[in-house]
């Protein structure tokens, strides 16, 4: 157990070092969400002067740019970090083979190597977005209460694992599908919409809402950021992060049902 613990650390610091390698890119990507959200704040300013109104759909101006700052480190967090390219890459040119005879686990590779990949772009996204909070302090909600703060944090944990098994799934159809980048890259754009990431699901139409809040995209970013706004009952909050747990639950058992009927057709022919 101690020996694989050690393993799947040089495993998550072999990601950060291949990403610092190529940092330069991610900071690129990681300037061009921040440039995102500054457009969209500046955007809704002006909606809400143009309508007069202390409150619109139920956020105050404050609420709204806190919520949109949210929403834009949240997905340099979670969303824009991982496709989970790397296993459909390994599945397709046999390197998969490796992995197999290691003594570690394949998914754990995966999993810390997201893990990581994850943590390095929240690092570089937290330090732009600090700046963004520090130009937009007086229109920011500040967290008041420790229970709501301490919700946020297990539900942006939990949106970690969520949509790490998502794309696993999509990433595991590399044992049937040549490429799946077209797949997973729709998938990464329709969730940035159906996970608030764009505006709050309670501004679409009240039956498109109740869609999309069945749907498992809204425990991403939608209830990370109305947790943190408390804009959610207290006492509803353990049954919504109990139905984020049984999302992620269903989600790694697809993965571990792809994956032993993917494994046992499985034949590495390499590049």
């Amino acid at each position: 157990m101690g020996q694989s613990i050690i393993k799947f650390w040089f495993v998550f610091k072999l990601a950060w070092m291949e990403r610092l390698a190529y940092r330069i890119n991610f900071f690129m990507e990681i300037a061009s969400g921040i440039l995102s959200s500054l457009i969209v704040i500046f955007l809704w300013m002006a909606i809400y002067r143009s309508a007069g109104r202390e409150a619109i759909g139920g956020y105050s101006i404050r609420e709204m740019v806190t919520y949109l700052l949210g929403a834009g480190l949240i997905n340099s967090f979670i969303l824009t970090t991982a496709e989970n390219p790397e296993t459909s890459q390994n599945i397709q040119d046999g390197t998969l083979s490796n992995l197999l005879i290691q003594p570690v686990s394949p998914y754990g590779i995966w999993f810390f190597r997201d893990l990581g990949g994850k943590l390095f772009f929240f690092t570089l996204g937290l330090s732009g977005y600090v700046v963004l909070c520090l130009f937009f302090y007086r229109y920011l909600v500040y967290a008041l209460h420790f229970e709501y703060f301490f919700f946020f944090l297990l539900s942006l944990v939990l949106a970690s694992l969520l949509q790490f098994f998502i794309f696993q799934s999509f990433s595991l159809l590399s044992f049937w599908i040549e490429n799946t980048y077209g797949i997973r890259f729709t998938m990464r754009v329709i969730m940035e919409v159906l996970a608030g990431a764009v505006i709050p699901l309670s501004f679409f139409p009240g039956v498109l809402r109740e869609i999309f809040l069945l749907l498992p995209f809204h425990f991403l970013i939608y209830l990370p950021m109305n947790l943190y706004l408390e804009k959610i009952p207290l006492i509803q909050v353990p049954f919504e992060l109990l139905k984020e747990a049984g999302w992620i639950t269903g989600f790694g058992l697809l993965n571990v049902l792809i994956w032993r009927k993917g494994v046992r057709q499985y034949v590495a022919h390499g590049d």
